[in-house]
């Protein structure tokens, strides 16, 4: 459930992506990766005189923050320019910025530090993995990878799902599992996910579980296409059978955050199926 910060507005909600906004957890790691890259260049400027520092700070002085060169301060104060942006700049600036920096970083290496560039952005991507932002380092260039369409699928769910509260509190609350910034739970994500479409399956044909349920629909007058209906009940037998994640046949370190979203989004929308088929044929 929702902290209390939360419930009061105090806190925003935490959400499955983040698309066009950072939250200050997510802002903070940033800056302590580009605090990391800062270190880096300036400990290779100290031991081998490397020339990569002081032209990135340069750069990033004329060309992001459209200073004139002959008035290019400290490279303290040039790092403290980087970091209020990264903290309290609008979203879309600090990826900018960001990607700009990483590219200064490529263009003035050298000898010593060649290597810099894919460790740096490693990190980055790490961290927007971690955070459940929707964007990632790829080839050099921040590029959206499409996520938010995933998150559009589970918002419609949950809305769907508001005259069936079993589906509509399990969805919420595998979200909840999942976007956790402090600790994830990713085996009670799937299940909570899992849920939300017996909760349906419920409500429609009075069947508690997912295979006995999906029979009964169609006795019912759901007509469900055969290659759908075994996939749900072979997706149904991952989770549930002796060897599934249910009854922990599956080790929880092999449930990470991707598996977990892919359960998370394929069962909002065949919630939201469900839920339009079960309300065209009179059964919801």
């Amino acid at each position: 459930m929702p902290g209390f910060a939360e419930r009061m507005g105090h806190r925003a909600a935490r959400t499955l992506v983040q698309s066009e906004s950072l939250d200050e957890e997510t802002r903070t790691e940033l800056w302590n990766v580009t605090n990391t890259l800062r270190t880096i260049l300036r400990d290779k400027e100290a031991e081998t005189r490397s020339k990569t520092h002081k032209n990135v700070k340069t750069a990033v002085w004329m060309w992001e923050f459209k200073k004139p060169a002959d008035e290019e301060p400290s490279s303290q104060a040039i790092w403290q320019m980087i970091k209020q942006t990264i903290l309290t700049g609008e979203w879309w600036q600090v990826l900018d910025l960001i990607e700009n920096l990483v590219g200064y970083v490529t263009r003035y290496r050298d000898a010593h530090t060649s290597n810099v560039t894919k460790a740096i952005t490693d990190a980055f991507n790490n961290r927007f993995e971690y955070f459940l932002v929707d964007f990632r380092f790829i080839s050099g260039e921040i590029t959206q990878v499409g996520s938010t369409g995933e998150a559009d699928a589970v918002a419609s769910a949950i809305d769907d799902a508001a005259t069936v509260k079993g589906a509509r509190h399990s969805l919420e609350r595998a979200v909840e599992l999942l976007a956790d910034r402090q600790n994830p739970d990713y085996p009670n994500s799937i299940k909570e996910s899992i849920s939300a479409v017996e909760a349906v399956v419920m409500k429609i044909a009075g069947e508690g579980t997912l295979g006995a349920g999906l029979n009964k629909l169609e006795a019912a007058g759901l007509k469900i296409h055969p290659a759908l209906k075994g996939a749900w009940s072979k997706m149904y037998g991952w989770t549930s059978d002796e060897d599934g994640i249910r009854h922990a046949g599956i080790e929880a370190a092999d449930v990470d955050q991707a598996l977990a979203k892919y359960a998370l989004v394929t069962c909002s929308a065949f919630v939201s199926y469900l839920i339009e088929e079960g309300q065209k044929t009179g059964m919801l």
